[in-house]
């Protein structure tokens, strides 16, 4: 049984495949961006976007945009999917979604215009950056399972070759203690001591909390000096760095080793820095960003 049809352009836009099959592939580009970007969102906040994206394709219905106007309003849609689907809990975080989810978008639109151009299949009509088939439910659903078996492949062979998609683990080692922590290796993250140019990760004071004695959290957080014969004076460091929008002064400690290990391939680097942040740097997956050359390939 179909809702009501639209005849447009010789074609009959049937509203419920149309808007069926918008939200069935919304999701898929969410499910695909979570692969990508290495950060998880609930089932509830997927489904949110989707219906968002499935809503937005009724702008096939509005007379041929300029192709200027069709960016514009594009880039504006999957934004707020993003935003619906993933929240914005840090820039970073968001910045990683929104260049995901764009990078599935520009894929799929590029096949759609390719498959469009070349071979004009019967039921297929694309205005306003949307798509529409006219076709079985069945060949519906093997469809977008084969598009999304194909995501699924092209992302995980990007992991492979370009680690920083992977999360990880690192071990911090300061004397006789230490703590491991899920950590993200971050390929473009060169963050360095300007002194010594040791390498420098960044990791959450609330996850280092039982291993850091508790004076300073006191330094870390209000800024509370330290006496000059505690232990860890000599190895407190303050540690510049440059964000969009924004650079400053991270505190942060030297540790005598950190471990990164990954898979089955584990590796130390001596005289590593943790600079400290009071900010999440995720949804909680990892709370640790790990320096580019803390795990070579």
């Amino acid at each position: 049984m179909r809702a009501g049809g639209v005849s447009f352009l010789r074609e009959v836009i049937y509203i419920d495949v149309l808007l069926a099959l918008n939200i069935f592939v919304t999701y898929l580009l969410l499910a695909a961006t979570v692969l990508l970007s290495a950060v998880q969102a609930k089932r509830w906040r997927l489904l949110c976007g989707a219906l968002l994206g499935g809503a937005s394709a009724l702008l096939i219905f509005l007379p041929p945009l300029h192709w200027t106007l069709q960016v514009l309003v594009r880039l504006a849609l999957a934004a707020a999917i993003v935003w619906v689907a993933f929240g914005y809990d840090n820039r970073r975080r968001a910045l990683r979604c929104y260049a995901a989810f764009f990078g599935m978008n520009f894929a799929l639109a590029g096949c759609m215009l390719a498959l469009w151009l070349t071979l004009r299949p019967a039921g297929m009509l694309m205005q306003n950056s949307v798509v529409y088939f006219n076709v079985s439910l069945i060949t519906f659903v093997l469809l977008a399972c084969v598009s999304y078996a194909a995501m699924r492949a092209a992302v995980t062979l990007l992991r492979r070759r370009h680690p920083g998609s992977n999360l990880c683990s690192a071990t911090i080692q300061v004397g006789e203690q230490s703590i491991t922590l899920p950590a993200f290796y971050d390929s473009g993250n060169k963050l360095a001591d300007g002194f010594t140019g040791a390498p420098v990760v960044v990791a959450e004071l609330e996850a280092l909390r039982a291993f850091l004695p508790a004076e300073l959290h006191d330094y870390f957080t209000a800024k509370l000096d330290l006496p000059p014969e505690h232990a860890w004076r000599p190895r407190l460091r303050q540690i510049p760095y440059h964000a969009v929008g924004h650079n400053g002064l991270l505190p942060a400690f030297r540790a005598d080793t950190i471990t990164v290990k990954a898979g089955t391939k584990a590796q130390p680097t001596p005289g590593a820095i943790v600079a400290i942040t009071t900010e999440n740097l995720g949804d909680g997956t990892y709370h640790m960003i790990i320096q580019c050359s803390m795990l070579s390939a």
